[in-house]
């Protein structure tokens, strides 16, 4: 089990290609593909059965390698960061879990797709944490996401702050954050 804490800020097209020749010149493009399911029709069906909020297959891809992932999430947010409890491992044929789904009455209910630049990125001054920084584009939206991947055991409030501290350093300004997940964004998306 893993806990992962992520904070994402939304970016025009100027920052985006901005941020891309600072800090992802020689970085690796990567394609997520993630398929989301459930046996419920409604957020709120699935919290009253205890189901956790992802049951995920991811499919990721680079020009090096593809590979697939089984994960399982429980998320929460707090003052617009998310936290996460994650449990994940590696797929070796994803059509395998599809088929369980499909005859255990789990549906897609939501796809996302993700085209990424990575790296990993410390401060100077919180030499201790290794941050992953990704510049996404999300179902055609574009973010920064900053997500502590080694923080030794410290608290939640110094991370969430060092994770603001990233957003600052970028140029980016962290009040800009977007807390919400990314089904509530792109959901809002479609429907405008």
């Amino acid at each position: 089990m893993g806990k992962e804490i992520e904070i994402k800020v939304p970016l025009s097209d100027s920052q985006y290609e901005s941020l891309k020749k600072r800090f992802f010149v020689d970085s690796v493009f990567t394609l997520k593909k993630d398929e989301y399911y459930s046996r419920y029709k409604t957020h709120e069906e699935r919290k009253n059965n205890n189901e956790p909020q992802v049951i995920r297959i991811r499919t990721e891809k680079t020009d090096d390698f593809e590979k697939a992932f089984f994960t399982v999430k429980v998320k929460s947010v707090d003052n617009g960061i998310e936290v996460n409890r994650e449990d994940e491992t590696f797929v070796e044929n994803p059509e395998v879990l599809r088929t369980f789904f499909k005859s255990n009455g789990y549906y897609q209910w939501f796809y996302k797709e993700k085209q990424s630049f990575k790296t990993h990125f410390i401060l100077p001054s919180l030499s201790q944490i290794d941050f992953l920084m990704e510049l996404v584009i999300v179902n055609g939206l574009k973010y920064l996401e900053v997500e502590v991947t080694q923080a030794m055991g410290l608290d939640n409030l110094v991370i969430e702050k060092a994770l603001e501290d990233v957003i600052t350093f970028t140029g980016l300004d962290p009040s800009t954050k977007d807390g919400r997940s990314w089904y509530t964004i792109i959901s809002l998306q479609n429907s405008l």
